[in-house]
């Protein structure tokens, strides 16, 4: 897909400038002229989110006041970033039942792979965006149990397009650190709750190994990374998902697993959990997917556990108290079912 008006797509004064905006929503809105925007918030941690206002020379009919913009603009991570979640937006999620922020456009350079999503701004329209450090308790977990169970069932068992553009990712995300690096951030205080036999890199890394070579549990996409922080809100409590940047075709279990043990408090997902799978079994038949039998999905739920450990003991740019809040929760989970031991690591 080529970007009209050519520019870079990490170029943040270019996303926002009339010319650019007019002929990117020209495509969708016939006569919108974009006059000026004006920048409400900006975030960054490798990638750069921002949120600007939108000015028009006229009205026009359902034109959005106000977008986000979500690219590599800050040149220090330019080759760090990821085309995963622009390619979902660009080619997938108009095509899938789950909730996303509606998105105005999305492009990928394919020399570099750089990306650009822009997105209508949902906070103007009343939603909220959830922090990763904020409570969520287990009726809000079937909201988002629910958002899963329906984007697991409409690609369940997938083996075509869709399982071609977001492979498996574990057997790649194992070899993002050595194990020597690996251990060093498990020993940087990060998880000091969690047992000494559970902060092992060895064994962290063997699991990630088991779980890649799982075969007889159904595959379909999953969203790959979902905290509270990638949660939304509508004005009605309607959850919605963003942050697709780790979608990948894997296991179901890598979502419910990492989900619950990362949203809830370690003593409500103990109480919850098992209703909570129950749940979303009974959502995946309401979809018309075969479930899992009950004691194979505890099974995959407990042994799934320690993808979302890793995938937080590997972080590093990320707020600390982010990293400390979601490693201590998903590495307290692990230790709590045994799944080193289920894995036979």
């Amino acid at each position: 897909m080529s970007i009209p008006g050519g520019p870079a797509p990490w170029d943040e004064e270019v996303v926002r400038s009339p010319e650019w905006l007019t002929a990117v929503l020209g495509e969708s809105w016939p006569g919108a002229v974009v006059t000026g925007t004006t920048v409400t918030q900006r975030l960054q941690t490798v990638a750069t989110k921002v949120r600007f206002q939108v000015g028009y020379a006229q009205a026009v009919d359902g034109a959005p006041a106000a977008l986000c913009a979500k690219g590599y603009f800050n040149p220090a991570v330019r080759g760090r970033g990821t085309r995963v979640e622009a390619d979902f937006y660009r080619q997938w999620a108009s095509t899938l039942p789950v909730r996303t922020p509606p998105c105005v456009h999305a492009a990928v350079d394919e020399e570099t792979n750089h990306a650009l999503v822009l997105m209508e701004d949902l906070v103007e329209a009343g939603a909220t965006f959830l922090d990763p450090l904020v409570g969520y308790n287990a009726e809000q977990a079937t909201g988002t149990l629910d958002q899963l169970a329906s984007l697991h069932a409409a690609t369940w068992e997938d083996k075509g397009e869709l399982t071609a553009a977001f492979p498996p990712r574990l057997a790649s995300l194992a070899r993002v650190l050595t194990p020597e690096q690996l251990q060093t951030q498990l020993d940087d205080g990060r998880v000091p709750a969690v047992p000494d036999d559970v902060r092992r890199a060895d064994r962290l890394l063997a699991a990630m190994g088991r779980l890649a070579g799982i075969s007889d549990q159904p595959r379909c996409l999953v969203h790959g990374d979902l905290h509270t922080g990638n949660v939304y809100e509508l004005a009605d409590g309607s959850p919605g998902l963003i942050d697709w940047q780790v979608a990948q075709h894997g296991v179901w279990a890598l979502d419910v697993g990492y989900h619950l043990a990362a949203v809830l408090d370690p003593d409500e997902r103990a109480r919850s959990e098992r209703d909570l799978l129950d749940h979303y079994l009974g959502r995946l038949a309401a979809h018309g997917v075969t479930p899992p039998a009950r004691d194979d999905a505890w099974w995959a739920y407990r042994a799934h556990l320690p993808y979302g450990f890793y995938l937080w003991a590997i972080t590093r740019a990320v707020d600390r108290p982010i990293v400390e809040h979601l490693t201590g929760r998903l590495g307290l989970a692990v230790a709590h079912h045994g799944s080193l031991d289920l894995l036979g690591v």
